[in-house]
């Protein structure tokens, strides 16, 4: 069954692009597709206070956004180190200060041992995710994130809360972060805070719309008693 619905899911993902570029000529911003693309190059794959083991990681996005909604694909791929590659994509829409989104998580080997078809719960490689977001403020933001890995690879189902402030002065930007595991043992054995961090950005030079920039980061994983510095550069 999950596969006949990943298949219909594929499938809009698929037309609706085709169906929204063919707005772009309507005279309203709101109507306008928005197509952006980023990548980062970081001495280390951390996420959520978890070291993924790609030492460094190359990380290609994209999405396409129309009316509040966006779709999106994301991937990460070791130059060196012992993790797996990861694509991923994701469907978000936002309503006012709220951002709702459903992610597919997906980790795979060279050889291809875990098929991208494979959704039975025992032995998929993917993980879904359900995410609530509220924002506030422009320059000086705050964020707020609920998350729920919902089906797939972690079997505990586990859920994490993130607070973010992020704080922007000129062509720099400063981000603090603390994320809690409330429930399960995919960020950490026990519940606890698995994820604090630092970070400062630094904006270099425009490339056409799009801006470089280098940042360094210090993050902490007190329920492993792990801390990583890292450094990263994108745009």
């Amino acid at each position: 069954m999950i596969r006949y619905l990943f298949c219909l899911v594929a499938s809009v993902v698929l037309l609706v692009p085709v169906s929204l570029f063919a707005q772009e000529g309507k005279e309203h911003d709101s109507d306008k597709v928005e197509f952006t693309a980023n990548a980062l190059l970081t001495s280390r794959y951390l996420w959520r206070g978890q070291d993924y083991g790609h030492a460094p990681s190359v990380q290609p996005g994209a999405e396409i956004s129309w009316r509040g909604f966006t779709l999106g694909a994301w991937s990460a791929f070791k130059i060196a180190g012992s993790g797996d590659p990861e694509l991923d994509f994701y469907v978000s829409k936002e309503l006012g200060k709220f951002t709702i989104a459903v992610w597919d998580y997906w980790y795979y080997d060279k050889a291809l041992k875990t098929p991208y078809f494979d959704f039975n719960s025992s032995s998929t490689a993917h993980m879904f995710e359900g995410q609530i977001m509220y924002s506030t403020g422009e320059k000086n933001r705050l964020n707020f994130l609920i998350s729920s890995l919902f089906f797939g690879a972690d079997p505990s189902k586990s859920l994490y809360g993130e607070a973010e402030y992020v704080r922007e002065f000129g062509k720099n930007e400063i981000k603090l972060v603390a994320g809690y595991q409330f429930k399960g043992e995919y960020y950490a054995p026990e519940n606890g805070f698995v994820n604090i961090g630092c970070s400062y950005v630094r904006y270099l030079f425009d490339i056409g719309k799009y801006s470089t920039f280098v940042s360094f980061s210090i993050t902490s994983n007190p329920a492993m008693k792990k801390t990583y510095l890292s450094v990263a550069f994108g745009l």
